[in-house]
């Protein structure tokens, strides 16, 4: 339960200066907390933490009976494993006492303030009614460091590489707060005022109640027993109402439209290694009951008791300010128009008669679902009733031109998880210029050459490589059937020092992202290779079972016809260090790539075939001319093996629809700028002599 005044959310990486905003606010009449505090008081003798810290780490890290927080420090930051330990000690009680400091509050607060340097890496960051990060340039917080704890330069900077970057804490951030010096009054002020008039708003879209309608929760509890009722471990009751619009516009002609509505539930009963699963259209009660008894007869087991249901809210990261499905088709049509039209416009101003076709498709999704769940297998019976809505909108931009006999298309979707509101006038106006702009460019390109060359790959082409080469790899349902080039490699070194590879299901707004998984399971981030090292696959319930782990939040399904399976959802390369603007003028000779397209991949071997849709031939660290039908092929893990240089940017997520065993499900993927020091290029021109 959230108390009666606003929570912020305070993070930033360590000497960001996180305390000075945290003073200020304190100055304004918050009451802050901070979690490192929070951690002093819960280590002070005698303490059962400090007794497992203790059990955990030894005796070395006392001094006179009290923990040594710098001899800790040390062991903790040159031993990635020990940090992972200490957290799973910690976080878990400080966010308890967090908790309980919040409770204490009067109800008159005028808000209160958590800081904490993890909240985004413990996918917490959208737990508050505003998440605030502070970020500091690096040489500064370098200085900060050293002054402020007594450390060696070399010691401090592998303080600050061994934390997230803050590109990617931007990326949650509500506000992002630039802490170099300059007054930060008027933007702490506006800022300020902006959460006092809206926190309540924020937070009732953020939490909604699980959906159980048509049904009860005490005939959902019967379900669950019906389905128990001759043994098993684990019981399901999944339920999804769906609605679905969507628009198609060619040349002026509305050719397509769509509208429907449909409602339908899944069984699912797990008895040992055996899953039994039934799906039924508009069912009743009496329907599911019958279908509950057919799923349940194989047993040979002893009646489990099921007690009643625990309702579980978690809050969503892509709360929705207006709902597709009260806003009038006739503005949707108008929508498309004015892409068509914009999009027309502006191929006609770039190159004059060399328009031959726009194609403009709208689509919008509302997907509500609700999970009524029992385990049976791990203890006493534990009962869950979770929901969640996952709305979806986008608009596609296709723009055809032409010269004599040559065509170039160009591409451009806008697509996020928001309602009607992601169609604002000067996004869409991006979304046809720029699709008007890629198809203009083919026809200035020239063919592509072909040989092997250094590739630039910026962060404007999305994650394609992330997502197919290496994502799939990483969901563990494939590193058991040892489909995966990464099966049995846990805890080795799978690619370069600096490469770390993250799927995070809480950032705002992301197509992947979601309040929790097909399985009721809260959405996490998951570092799955930290630094070269491999860490964690994708679990669903069942695999983390079989691996003997957690489940990650990622069993995903397309709908309630499907059994959850492990799934990516917005992944990512995180960025390094390298400035992108550097890195493209070390180039002697090469390709740059801005976009990609759709292409194949063996997820056994991690070998590729991407195509280009955007590239450019690179000579002595400038664009020389763009190129067409180009194509890129390699290996994942080699790639990731030989990266060298990792940028400080990551600008754009792709998005897509991701299949996987017939099943397709929303996603998205980025990288920063990377520099791959030799991929193969097809392309249709002469072919170059091998540059490496």
């Amino acid at each position: 339960m959230l108390p009666p005044f606003p929570v912020l959310g305070l993070s930033g990486g360590i000497a960001t200066g996180k305390s000075h905003l945290a003073a200020w606010l304190a100055g304004r009449g918050w009451v802050v907390v901070d979690a490192d505090q929070v951690a002093r008081e819960i280590v002070r003798p005698p303490s059962e933490t400090l007794d497992l810290l203790v059990d955990h780490f030894g005796p070395g890290i006392l001094q006179g009976g009290e923990l040594d927080r710098a001899a800790l420090g040390r062991r903790i930051f040159e031993d990635p494993e020990a940090r992972r330990c200490l957290e799973a000690i910690l976080h878990p009680r400080i966010e308890a006492a967090l908790a309980d400091r919040v409770r204490s509050l009067p109800e008159g607060t005028r808000g209160v303030v958590l800081e904490a340097a993890l909240w985004m890496e413990r996918g917490k960051a959208h737990h508050f009614d505003a998440f605030w990060v502070v970020e500091a340039p690096e040489p500064l917080r370098l200085r900060r460091l050293m002054d402020r704890d007594g450390l060696a330069p070399a010691e401090a900077s592998a303080r600050l590489r061994a934390q997230s970057t803050s590109a990617e804490k931007a990326l949650h951030a509500d506000r992002v707060f630039l802490n170099d010096g300059r007054s930060l009054m008027e933007a702490l002020e506006e800022a300020e005022g902006t959460l006092l008039a809206d926190w309540q708003g924020r937070r009732s879209r953020a939490l909604k109640a699980p959906m159980t309608d048509p049904f009860d929760s005490g005939q959902l509890r019967r379900i669950l027993e019906i389905l128990l009722s001759r043994g098993g471990d684990f019981a399901e009751l999944f339920g999804e109402r769906r609605t679905l619009c969507s628009l198609g516009l060619d040349d002026g002609r509305m050719e397509d439209l769509l509208s429907s509505e449909s409602l339908g539930v899944s069984l699912r009963l797990v008895d040992g290694d055996t899953t039994r699963f039934a799906d039924l259209i508009a069912p009743s009660f009496e329907d599911l009951e019958e279908a509950a008894r057919l799923l349940a007869a194989p047993g040979t087991g002893e009646p489990r008791e099921v007690p009643d249901l625990v309702e579980r809210v978690h809050p969503t990261p892509v709360p929705v300010l207006q709902d597709p499905r009260e806003v009038p088709l006739q503005r949707k049509v108008e929508l498309v128009k004015r892409a068509e039209s914009l999009a027309r416009e502006h191929a006609e101003s770039l190159r004059p008669g060399a328009l031959r076709q726009v194609a403009v498709g709208y689509g919008d999704s509302t997907q509500e679902v609700w999970i009524a769940s029992v385990e049976v297998s791990l203890g006493p019976a534990r009962t869950t009733l979770t929901g969640d809505r996952r709305i979806q909108g986008v608009l596609r931009v296709n723009v055809t031109a032409g010269e004599g006999d040559q065509l170039q298309s160009g591409y451009q979707p806008l697509g996020e998880a928001r309602g009607f509101e992601l169609f604002e006038d000067a996004a869409v106006a991006r979304t046809a210029r720029e699709a008007a702009r890629l198809a203009v460019l083919g026809l200035e390109s020239r063919p592509a050459p072909s040989g092997t060359f250094p590739v630039l790959l910026h962060s404007s082409a999305g994650g394609t490589l992330i997502h197919e080469a290496c994502g799939h790899g990483l969901e563990a349902d494939l590193a058991l059937a040892g489909m995966s080039a990464f099966a049995g490699m846990l805890g080795q070194r799978v690619a370069a020092e600096g490469v770390t590879i993250i799927d995070d299901g809480t950032l705002p707004h992301q197509r992947g992202s979601a309040a929790m998984d097909d399985e009721g399971a809260p959405t996490t981030r998951v570092v799955l290779i930290e630094n070269g090292i491999l860490r964690n696959f994708l679990q669903s319930r069942k695999t983390a079972r079989r691996m003997g782990v957690q489940p990650t939040g990622n069993g995903r399904r397309e709908s309630y016809r499907h059994l959850p399976i492990p799934r990516m959802r917005n992944t990512f390369l995180a960025p390094g260090t390298a400035d992108p603007e550097a890195m493209l003028q070390g180039l002697k000779e090469g390709l740059l790539v801005k976009r990609m397209g759709g292409g194949q991949v063996d997820t056994v071997t991690g070998n590729f075939v991407f195509q280009v849709t955007e590239g450019y031939w690179i000579e002595d660290g400038k664009v020389h001319h763009p190129v067409k039908n180009a194509t890129l092929s390699g290996c994942g893990p080699e790639v990731l093996k030989d990266l060298q240089q990792i940028g400080s940017d990551l600008e754009h997520f792709d998005i897509g629809t991701c299949g996987k065993d017939g099943q397709g499900v929303p996603v998205s993927d980025a990288l920063p700028t990377i520099l791959c020091p030799a991929l193969v290029v097809g392309g249709t021109a002469t072919p170059l002599p091998t540059l490496l």
